[in-house]
């Protein structure tokens, strides 16, 4: 392993520390400070009109979609994609920084949220795996969401891109090739 790969995959392993701890951290004070018990009733706005933090207890996805998928699924599901990011993560041309940023933010994301629906129990005595969401936009409709979404919402087209262009700049590397003839 050369030292830049080496550095590169470090800033992987920090970015994936340090978002998922500041997701985790930031459930837990959402649950302590906005009556965990009551969600939805306590709220803190941040900009006056324009983003507060609310507690929802979502079973669901983005926009509280398949909501009926049970607890069990919902581990099963987002492992299943965890562990497609470390396949890929473990087989592709990782050089650049960015690319370790952006695996980075998503694992991070689904680390997150995977760690709600296998080991958050809602004080309310509400089903267990439920994922805790709290940061709510007024001025567009937007789902309440956490940090590990954010990690995910940035760090997913910031993958695609990234992917994207190591495809296109591998072609153009093989296009300028000499073709070699027998």
């Amino acid at each position: 392993m050369t030292r830049g790969l080496i550095r590169r995959q470090l800033v992987f392993i920090v970015i994936v520390a340090l978002m998922l701890s500041l997701d985790l951290w930031s459930k837990s004070e959402a649950v302590e400070r906005l009556d965990g018990a009551n969600p939805g009733r306590a709220r803190y706005s941040v900009i006056d009109g324009v983003v507060e933090f609310r507690l929802v207890y979502n079973p669901g996805m983005m926009w509280g979609m398949a909501q009926d998928v049970s607890q069990v699924w919902w581990i099963v599901i987002r492992g299943s994609v965890l562990a497609a990011l470390f396949w890929l993560y473990a087989t592709l041309d990782r050089r650049g920084t960015l690319t370790q940023v952006a695996f980075g933010l998503v694992v991070a994301g689904a680390a997150g949220n995977i760690y709600d629906n296998a080991f958050f129990q809602p004080p309310n005595g509400g089903a267990a795996g439920q994922v805790r969401d709290f940061i709510h936009f007024y001025w567009f409709e937007f789902p309440t969401f956490n940090v590990a979404d954010s990690c995910i919402c940035v760090g997913a087209p910031l993958l695609l891109c990234v992917l994207w262009n190591h495809d296109r700049e591998k072609a153009r590397q093989n296009a300028e090739k000499p073709e070699v003839t027998n």
